[in-house]
């Protein structure tokens, strides 16, 4: 193979030189074995990057993606990989456009309901637990949000709003309720005391009580009324029947699944 360099300066040339036969051995490295390995003498991929201090990596640790501030036009090859500094987001192309390798950022104190039953990539499960069981970065955040020596549990509960009545990060309430009398519907049960009947004085026995050659009551047949709006009363049975009071129900149909704030890793 010959090689010819053009060049005023033999300095110039001699330094053209140098980088043509590095780049020569560099490529013959890559055809003469198929894994390159940085950092590792026995890579196991087609390019093995390893951090040499995994357990005190400095801040030239891990592989700087090309950094651009807007989306190319177009992608070259579908799995090419850019960072977005406008979004702070990695984008890939998938041969036909560019993708957010994160389609939701989350934001400490972020809360979401879920099918997870764990902690999972920053999400902690609202299960009541000391927040002492956390690491110590998400404790600090989780006492940023007000939250005391226990987690917040969710179980049997909903969210609501923070209102004059109900404060941040406080729980209330029941799924059941008993009425009061003070809340039953303010109603006297009674009759009218002028309704029309008639009052049986009785039977007597034995006796007979004249005026004149008239005979007012005649023990053997004779009964006594009063008028059909006599003064009276009537009692009433029991509103409820005398039956045991029970409480009332009022949960909402629902759907059972976990709750979990955003804290970090």
């Amino acid at each position: 193979m010959q090689v010819i360099i053009f060049g005023p300066n033999p300095i110039e040339i001699t330094f053209k030189m140098k980088i043509f036969f590095c780049s020569i051995l560099l490529f013959s490295a890559f055809l003469t074995k198929a894994q390159v390995g940085i950092g590792t003498t026995n890579p196991q991929a087609t390019l093995d990057v390893r951090e040499v201090n995994p357990a005190t990596p400095n801040a030239a640790a891990g592989i700087a993606i090309p950094q651009v501030t807007v989306l190319p036009s177009s992608g070259n090859r579908a799995g090419q990989l850019i960072y977005l500094t406008t979004t702070n987001l990695y984008y890939f192309y998938d041969g036909s456009s560019w993708n957010s390798l994160i389609t939701q950022v989350s934001t400490v104190g972020d809360v979401k309901y879920g099918y997870q039953s764990v902690d999972h990539t920053g999400w902690i499960l609202l299960n009541g637990r000391l927040k002492s069981t956390l690491t110590a970065s998400q404790q600090a955040k989780a006492t940023l949000l007000g939250i005391g020596a226990n987690l917040p549990n969710i179980a049997d509960k909903s969210i609501v709003g923070v209102s004059g009545t109900k404060a941040l990060n406080t729980s209330n309430g029941n799924a059941s309720v008993t009425i009061n009398q003070n809340q039953l519907p303010n109603v006297t049960l009674t009759t009218s005391n002028d309704g029309a009947h008639t009052h049986n004085s009785g039977v007597s026995t034995g006796y007979f009580l004249l005026t004149g050659s008239t005979s007012i009551l005649n023990a053997a047949s004779d009964t006594a009324n009063t008028s059909t709006s006599g003064s009276h009363s009537h009692t009433t049975s029991s509103i409820n029947g005398n039956v045991t009071q029970q409480s009332l129900n009022i949960q909402n149909p629902y759907l059972a699944l976990n709750g979990f704030i955003y804290l970090g890793m």
